[in-house]
């Protein structure tokens, strides 16, 4: 249990330093926007033991994303909760890594933005308007438990006057609006918004809002990602349509006749392209109920269990 307790002792001294001013908590999201699969927990983690990460995997992760991790490099540690038992693992950030040519996840720009737009069948008129739109609707979506466990943090720390829960509600979702405009490369929110309820809230509270605003930003993200693959599945069977038609009319792009594979150069280059997922996947199960198993008022048990 040695790991655990040292992992636990690195998020319980960072968490303070993260929620100490806005200025602190919005650099914060801003790092947290490129790890959003990672949840609040191991965000922390790698941001107090790495804060330049933008891309971490595991060690069999990145081989299997044929690169290598260059020896000597040292590894994040981060807890896998996904498991009865809680253990640590380590990631290790892309810099740290060296192979073959490597597509970085998936970006939201200018550029495309119409494009994705249309697929994500949204009427917004920027990135900005669509995460707002986004936001709310995982929030508020039927079927979410973010505001039941909102309503039940506040009711265990005798904060139910309805305006603090409206403050603290609105605070939690310009928190995630923030994180997820950071990550498309749009202009966040005044960071003024943010979160001014967290300095004075019991520790315990604050775990749980703080998980909350990166999961639901992380829910938001992941929709986003969901349509690049659609996306990219797409341009893939459309690629191959169009060598079928040409195999069936006994022509190349050129005109030209097939050449025999064994002349002919490697032109699959959708299996050599990397979606990047930038995560440590098994740690999706972390969530407000696991937090609010691991920590009593903000003192870590020593396992980390589940009941």
């Amino acid at each position: 249990m040695k790991g655990i307790i040292y992992t636990k002792d690195i998020y319980r001294e960072i968490v303070p330093k993260i929620i100490q001013d806005e200025a602190s908590w919005s650099r914060f999201l801003a790092f947290s926007s490129n790890l959003y699969h990672m949840g609040f927990e191991n965000a922390s983690l790698i941001y107090a033991q790495r804060p330049d990460a933008r891309l971490v995997e595991t060690y069999t992760g990145w081989r299997d994303k044929g690169r290598y991790v260059r020896r000597g490099s040292k590894g994040i540690a981060i807890i896998d909760s996904a498991h009865y038992k809680p253990y640590v693992d380590h990631v290790f950030d892309v810099a740290d890594t060296n192979g073959r040519a490597y597509t970085e996840i998936w970006r939201l720009d200018k550029s495309n933005e119409k494009e994705i737009f249309a697929l994500l069948h949204t009427e917004a008129e920027n990135r900005e308007a669509y995460v707002k739109e986004a936001v709310e609707k995982e929030l508020y979506g039927s079927g979410k438990k973010y505001l039941e466990n909102i309503g039940d943090l506040c009711r265990c720390h005798d904060s139910q006057n309805p305006e603090h829960i409206y403050d603290i509600t609105n605070a939690l979702v310009k928190s995630a609006e923030y994180m997820a405009v950071c990550r498309i490369m749009g202009e966040p929110p005044p960071a003024s918004a943010l979160f001014p309820v967290l300095p004075t809230a019991p520790k315990l509270m604050v775990y749980g809002l703080c998980n909350t605003a990166l999961m639901v930003a992380g829910q938001v993200l992941t929709g986003i990602e969901k349509v690049f693959d659609l996306r990219r599945t797409m341009e893939k069977g459309k690629e191959q349509g169009i060598g079928q038609k040409e195999r069936d009319t006994g022509n190349d792009r050129t005109g030209q006749g097939i050449k025999t594979l064994r002349d002919q150069p490697h032109q699959n280059a959708g299996t050599l392209k990397r979606q990047g997922d930038a995560a440590h996947k098994r740690n999706k199960g972390a969530g407000y109920e696991q937090l609010s198993l691991s920590f009593d008022g903000g003192y870590a048990f020593y396992d980390c269990g589940r009941t």
